[in-house]
């Protein structure tokens, strides 16, 4: 196993304020999608973690679960690639006839990839367990990662970002704090660096998948089994979760023409968003700041470039639409 520190592949990113006539506010964005080229995004704060513990327990397989395009499924290969794993995925959906986007760099990078059905990833945790169970027969010493790398080890990255931003948020009174929401461990982690960082500003997640009721719990789930692993004095209720509805779209990873219209304006002036995560983000914040008539604002940008080009035909139409 190498031993190189995971954590030396993640460092703090710059925080650049955004010029597009966008919105009356100042928006500012953490630029997380520039840690790195194959690790690049919020994924890789979770994974330092996560392949730390998984070192320490002298496992030697990766085992994970994602969408066909998962960023997070991506930046786990790319880890086990650097640190000696194995990786072996666990894919919602179809491949097409030609791998693209993030799937293309899976494969590149060797994961072993399993495709499963829908109703197959309903199961997936306790699939990924019992396929972990066979790996031990064959020698092999499995480390389970949770969808999005969302747990109480996982979400300590972003304890670690919330602590980072402090002094910026404070010194340019920054009045809220934007992220996506598609497995609940980035705002979880963002929620415990606030409480720990005890800054007032307000935390909005803008969800891309299911409900509010759905990410309430399972953040209020994470956060609490942080709260118990690392003794941390506070805790952490529904009250301190504030999820924006209404933004999904059609679905996960399926854009619509408002956010078509946002990714496209943003990339004319250097940002680029993606159309599963930060686009719908980005459109969701923009309205909200609207509503709320807030002045500057924070957007975090959790990466997601790759998966661009699997949307190359909906991307085309939109920079192109005659």
């Amino acid at each position: 196993m190498k031993t190189m520190n995971p954590h030396a592949l993640t460092c703090a990113t710059p925080i650049e304020e955004f010029y597009g006539r966008v919105s009356k506010a100042r928006i500012f964005i953490k630029r997380d999608d520039l840690n790195g080229l194959l690790i690049s995004g919020n994924k890789a704060r979770k994974m330092a973690y996560l392949v730390a513990d998984a070192r320490s327990n002298r496992c030697d397989t990766l085992i994970t679960c994602g969408g066909i395009q998962s960023n997070h499924c991506r930046t786990a290969v790319a880890f086990a690639c650097r640190f000696g794993f194995d990786c072996h995925l666990f894919l919602r959906g179809k491949p097409g006839k030609l791998f693209t986007g993030n799937l293309l760099i899976d494969h590149l990078l060797g994961a072993r990839i399993n495709y499963v059905t829908p109703s197959q990833y309903a199961m997936i945790d306790s699939i990924m367990n019992e396929y972990c169970k066979k790996l031990k027969k064959l020698k092999k010493r499995g480390y389970v990662i949770p969808e999005g790398g969302s747990n109480a080890i996982g979400c300590l990255g972003y304890r670690d970002c919330m602590v980072e931003m402090k002094k910026f948020i404070q010194q340019q009174g920054i009045e809220a704090v934007y992220c996506a929401v598609g497995s609940g461990g980035t705002y979880a982690g963002l929620l415990l660096g606030k409480k720990l960082a005890r800054l007032q500003v307000h935390l909005k997640g803008v969800i891309v998948c299911d409900s509010v009721d759905f990410f309430t719990k399972k953040i209020v789930s994470i956060c609490a089994d942080a709260i118990n692993r690392h003794s941390f004095r506070f805790k952490i209720n529904d009250e301190d979760i504030t999820l924006i509805d209404g933004y999904q779209g059609p679905g996960y990873g399926k854009p619509y023409p408002e956010e078509m219209d946002v990714i496209t304006t943003v990339a004319k002036h250097g940002v680029i968003l993606e159309p599963v995560y930060t686009g719908k983000t980005f459109y969701g914040m923009l309205q909200d700041v609207r509503k709320k008539n807030y002045k500057r604002v924070l957007f975090i940008h959790t990466g997601g470039l790759y998966s661009n080009f699997a949307y190359s035909r909906v991307l085309s139409r939109a920079v192109h639409p005659h």
